[in-house]
């Protein structure tokens, strides 16, 4: 029986260090080509990967820059012709639809070949930016952010999936449940890449996270006259958080001033005569919710709009701040009393 050895194209075809480990146990030498971008593993497992390239296991192939593809299969073809040993079989696995013309040049210098087509890494798996408002308007994507900034700086990165959640959980003060969905849209991002329970991370693409600015436009993008729907959207937000600064400081200077409970009460309820039927709903609802209640504004929008989606959720929102149910303390949605008496 003759022995096999494979031909490995990288090009649109990057394995996992688990699959190249399981083509080492299979395959008694290992070549490769087209070896221009970075093995993106983890210290382990490139140290795994370099000692099969010191025994032999493992040979990369010089692989010229060149226009044609002919040249550039020439070449590989020379290769094997020296270091491969006659009625050797090369199993030859590539993504290329140019590899037909490899295995012909193969076999007309009397190498026996044969090819297994993979599918190629296509655009659609290229990572993709989301755009600064579209971070602006999600709290979790502000986290991915946040935390982006933090991974620029640090000198030692997790190298686990266990770490980079305790790291995640760390840095941004938040329980494991959230830290475990926050690991998640770091790989689905193509920020962090796992492999198995270790953890890589892709560089260009940290770095494009890092020099984000979230507080100025994108160079080279104009400002439209026409504020998109999610704009204005996000404008009445800041609108109403403004507006639960200037309110709350206004109830807390007005209780300052009144020295007995009544007059704390007449301050609180100086608006109760204006309560509607939806908003007593919306006060027992949130009520349920008890140390549930959403802290963030973004979020309790959200939740709103999900509880009372044929409402006006902005209007609603003026109203729970105008009659002093929810207020800002700078960072966050505070509830007042006088929800918890309704």
């Amino acid at each position: 029986m003759h022995d096999k050895v494979v031909l490995l194209d990288l090009e649109n075809n990057m394995p996992s260090a688990k699959l190249l480990r399981n083509m080492v146990e299979h395959y008694p030498t290992l070549y490769l080509f087209n070896c221009a971008g970075q093995f993106q593993y983890s210290l382990e497992d490139l140290t795994e990967f370099s000692s099969w390239v010191v025994s032999g296991q493992v040979v990369i192939l010089e692989t010229p820059e060149a226009i044609e593809k002919e040249f550039e299969y020439a070449v590989v073809t020379g290769q094997l012709m020296a270091l491969v040993e006659p009625e050797t079989h090369i199993d030859v696995i590539s993504a290329m639809p140019s590899c037909d013309m490899l295995l012909d040049m193969m076999r007309s210098s009397d190498l026996h070949c044969s090819l297994i087509q993979v599918e190629a890494e296509t655009s659609a798996t290229t990572p993709v930016l989301p755009s600064i408002q579209t971070i602006q308007e999600k709290p979790y994507l502000q986290m991915v952010k946040k935390y982006c900034d933090a991974l620029g700086k640090m000198t030692g990165k997790p190298n686990t999936v266990e770490k980079l959640r305790n790291s995640v959980a760390n840095i941004l003060q938040i329980v494991p449940e959230k830290a475990q969905h926050l690991v998640g849209m770091l790989i689905n991002l193509k920020i962090v890449k796992r492999i198995d329970e270790q953890v890589a991370y892709r560089k260009k693409v940290l770095k494009e996270w890092t020099e984000l600015e979230l507080d100025h436009p994108v160079a080279g993008t104009e400002i439209q006259d026409t504020a998109t729907p999610s704009r204005m959207k996000l404008e009445k937000i800041d609108q109403i958080l403004e507006k639960l600064r200037g309110d709350s400081q206004q109830v807390l200077t007005e209780i300052d001033q009144q020295d007995s409970v009544e007059a704390v009460q007449k301050v609180l309820f100086k608006n109760f005569d204006k309560i509607d039927p939806v908003q007593i709903e919306v006060i027992q609802k949130l009520n349920d919710l008890k140390t549930n209640k959403p802290k963030d504004i973004y979020e309790l929008r959200d939740l709103l709009e999900q509880m009372f989606p044929k409402s006006d959720i902005r209007l609603l929102l003026k109203e729970l701040i105008e009659k002093g149910y929810i207020y800002w303390n700078g960072h966050e949605v505070v509830y007042s009393h006088e929800m918890y008496l309704n």
